[in-house]
């Protein structure tokens, strides 16, 4: 059934996709948060789709939540995941049988990929080299350093992150037709909850570490590592995996994030006292 009223598509014109570009480079980075990193972000880029696109109020509450969870990729390559999200927002708010989890399994997929491509590009290569030429200029007291380098900077990512964005817009529409059409949206929307679901065992993997000092003391020998002979035997990085499933349960279980933070800052910094971490 089409969120919108009566049986009249809507679509989204150049000045709606002109607005949600402008919202993304002005404040994607505006609201970071642990909780959410970039959610805010996106979900102010997305308001005059959503407001366009869903005369509901209950459709656009929907919406606004769906766009509120967690979101973190590079700032310039992010804004193709931005147009293909506008796109599939389209399809949905004119009766197309998309759910909004597959609006967040396809923005999760693509978040890890297009980070590392982006911050590959621009943070390590691109932004350095303009950067030491404005510092270059700015140590011989040029003061066309800085200016220089922001312009180039801005010259340079913002034409590509606007023109990523339209490109994913425009291309997206025909794709998705044609995925729903085939029957391989599902297909398409399974892969890309693997996806993310890989993407946050590898985070948990890299970015969460602790191991317990503590050792049994023997009367005869050397003592036991808690850790290293017992833990590590049965898995290694157990206690991370532990920590993980812990804080999804308590999550599945309505436990605030912010509860959820200080319970492990608290408890952090007991054990890590005690000497036990």
């Amino acid at each position: 059934m089409s969120k919108n009223n009566g049986n009249v598509q809507v679509t989204l014109n150049d000045r709606d996709l002109f607005g949600m570009w402008a919202r993304w480079v002005s404040f994607i980075n505006g609201s970071v948060n642990y909780e959410r990193m970039m959610g805010v972000g996106f979900c102010h880029a997305m308001l005059p789709a959503i407001k366009k696109l869903y005369t509901k109020k209950e459709d656009r509450i929907e919406a606004y939540k769906r766009h509120l969870t967690f979101f973190n990729t590079n700032a310039t390559t992010g804004s193709i995941i931005l147009g293909l999200t506008a796109a599939m927002e389209e399809q949905k708010a004119n009766g197309a049988e998309i759910e909004g989890e597959t609006i967040n399994a396809v923005k999760v997929s693509l978040m890890g990929p297009l980070a590392g491509l982006g911050d590959s590009i621009f943070q390590a290569t691109i932004f350095p080299i303009l950067l030491s030429i404005g510092i270059g200029l700015g140590l011989q007291g040029n003061i066309a350093g800085p200016i220089l380098f922001t312009l180039l900077v801005l010259g340079i990512s913002y034409p590509l992150d606007y023109w990523w964005f339209k490109k994913s817009y425009k291309e997206g529409r025909p794709l998705l037709s044609k995925l729903m059409a085939s029957g391989l949206l599902n297909k398409v929307t399974e892969g890309a909850s693997m996806v993310g679901l890989l993407a946050a065992g590898t985070l948990t993997a890299r970015y969460i570490n602790f191991q317990i000092k503590y050792e049994i003391p023997l009367s005869v020998g050397e003592p036991i590592s808690i850790q290293a002979d017992i833990l590590d035997k049965i898995a290694p990085n157990i206690l991370p995996l532990l920590l993980v499933i812990g804080c999804w349960t308590a999550l599945r279980r309505k436990v605030s994030v912010s509860k959820l933070i200080l319970g492990i800052f608290i408890i952090g910094i007991i054990v890590g006292a005690l000497g036990i971490i």
